[in-house]
This record gives C-alpha cells, structure tokens and sequence, in this order.
C-alpha cells in the first residue's frame, strides 16, 4: 500500500488515502503468517490472540484476517489488500 492522501471522513476522523497495485492470490494467509508479517514490522496482537488486530507505537492495524491477507503469486509472501489504518492518539 503507498499512502497517497489524507481526509476525514463523515465523522470528523483523520483518514489515510491509500492505493495498491492488482495482487494475484495463491491462497489465503493463516494467522501464523499474518503475525510474522506484523511483528516484523513492529506491531503485536491486540485482541488477546485473534489475529485481526494489531498495534504498533504509533498505528493500530484492523481488519487483518486471512481474507484481507493473501499469499501473492509472484512473491509467495504475504500481502495485505485490506488493512484499515488507524493512528493512536496522543495521551
């Protein structure tokens, strides 16, 4: 995903503006790979385990399941085509 924007929605929440290029899909991720591809990154699980929300020291990742995590075909890697993308607000 390459961030290309901001906005607010309909609500008054800050938004990020993102686009992404086609993704072909070998198969689903499993959560063990959707943690890896987080954790590299800096995020951990933030619902006790159920691997669809992760937060980092300054982003909340949401909607991280297999069916939004795919294994591309052309790098056998995880690829997210899905995440909802949320900064933590400052205390």
């Amino acid at each position: 995903m390459k961030v290309i924007g901001f906005t607010r929605d309909s609500d008054g929440l800050f938004r990020t503006i993102l686009t992404q290029q086609y993704i072909g899909c070998k198969r689903l991720a499993t959560k063990e790979e959707i943690d890896e591809l987080v954790s590299a990154k800096g995020f951990r699980d933030n619902r006790e385990g159920e691997g669809v929300n992760y937060i980092g020291e300054r982003l909340y990742l949401e909607d991280m399941h297999p069916a939004n995590v795919f294994i591309d075909t052309l790098t056998d890697k995880p690829t997210c085509i899905d995440c909802i993308v949320k900064f933590i607000k400052n205390q």
